[in-house]
This record gives structure tokens, C-alpha cells and sequence, in this order.
């Protein structure tokens, strides 16, 4: 199974805890790709330069009832997370730890201590608002989830992928938003669908959960 996983988005840290329960469940080997993006609502429009939009009413009303829905939909999740609504709205580049798990890919890492990256991950970035955009601040965020950082700079120097290529090849490839989950060739976006992809992984026993 391949994990698409954005570090500056919290749905991405709510997916940890599922996906914990769902290997500790079943055997699965995988394979985790950040992303530095995720696919947002883009509207386009057709009216000439200077024209008057005859719609400017609705889509002003609608962008507010948006941003409502992004505001509260915000406080849930850190009220799950355990964290303020400020803390959540945190905006952060996720490169050095997209990066980051590069390293663990590079490094042979096992589960667990991918696991610890991410949660510490997270936990450095809305919990703590500490530093994460550098390769100084990475360095603490591998040193305190227990992973060596030997040989990182000559990695990021001049071994790591190009992230940003990285990311139009997965978009191309139809994930658009973290997290999402590669199962024998088909998409899910979400962690709202671990449950079926447990049933699926588990041989499919029964019927799926719904």
C-alpha cells in the first residue's frame, strides 16, 4: 500500500492513529510519499477583462459560507488532536520534512520509525509551532524521533528527489489530496476509508464495512 501524506495539512496527522490500528491488524508492507500540495477548489471564469460578473453576490456569499465551514471544520480536528484552533491554522512549507522522509525511504527505515517521524513530525509543527522549514530544524525532528541523521546533508545536497517533480507526477496520476491510499491500483482519499482498506488487505472476509 502507498501513503500520500502532506505535513502542513492536519487531516494528514488524524490519519495516524487509524492507520496505527490498521497495521497492528493486518501484515502490509508500505510505501510512504509526501506531497508538498494538495489539489484545492480552483474556479475558473469566462467573463472579459473589466466586465461586470453577474453572479459577484453568490460567489461572495459562498466563499463566506466556505470559509465558515473551513473554520469549523479546523476547530474539529484540533479538538481531536488535542491542539487550539490557532495552533491548527499554523501554515507551514513542508519541504524539509517531505525531505525528511526521503531520508527514511533512502535509509532502509522500518514502520516504526516512520511512525515516529511522522508523529513527531506533527507534533513539531502545530503542537509545538517549533521550527520545521530548515535542515537544521529536520535534523531535531529525526534526532528526536530516534533516527539517525548521519550523511543527511550530503543526501539532501545531492541525492534527494526533486519533491516538486515528485508532486505533478502523483497529481497526474490521480491523487490530488492527503491523505490517500494506493490499494492494488486504486485510489482513496482520506483516512475515512481505512476501515475498508483493512477488509481488503485482511483477504476480504465478509462483508466490507460501510
Amino acid at each position: 500500500m502507498t501513503i500520500y501524506i502532506n505535513f502542513a495539512e492536519l487531516p494528514s496527522w488524524l490519519m495516524l492513529a487509524p492507520l496505527k490500528n490498521l497495521c497492528a491488524e493486518v501484515q502490509v508492507d508500505l510505501a510512504w510519499k509526501p506531497m508538498l500540495s494538495s489539489l484545492g477548489n480552483v474556479a475558473g471564469s469566462n467573463l472579459k477583462p473589466g466586465a461586470d460578473d453577474p453572479l459577484a453576490i453568490y460567489k461572495a456569499r459562498r466563499a463566506d459560507a466556505r470559509h465558515k465551514a473551513s473554520k469549523r471544520e479546523n476547530e474539529r480536528m484540533c479538538g481531536m488532536l488535542g491542539i487550539k484552533p490557532g495552533q491548527g491554522e499554523r501554515k507551514v512549507n513542508p519541504l524539509y520534512l517531505s525531505l525528511g522522509m526521503a531520508w527514511l525511504t533512502n535509509q532502509g527505515a522500518e514502520l516504526r520509525q516512520y511512525l515516529s517521524y511522522v508523529e513527531t513530525a506533527f507534533l513539531k509543527t502545530f503542537r509545538d509551532g517549533a521550527d520545521v522549514e530548515s535542515l537544521s530544524s529536520l535534523k531535531v525532528v529525526l534526532e528526536e524521533s530516534g533516527f539517525r541523521t548521519a550523511g543527511l546533508d550530503y543526501f539532501v545536497e545531492n541525492e534527494a528527489p526533486d519533491l516538486e517533480a515528485a508532486g505533478e507526477e502523483i497529481m497526474d496520476s490521480g491523487v490530488f489530496n492527503a491523505p490517500a491510499f494506493v490499494v492494488d491500483g486504486e485510489i482513496f482519499h482520506g483516512r475515512e476509508h481505512l476501515p475498508l482498506i483493512q477488509w481488503m488487505l485482511a483477504g476480504k472476509q465478509g462483508l466490507p464495512p460501510v
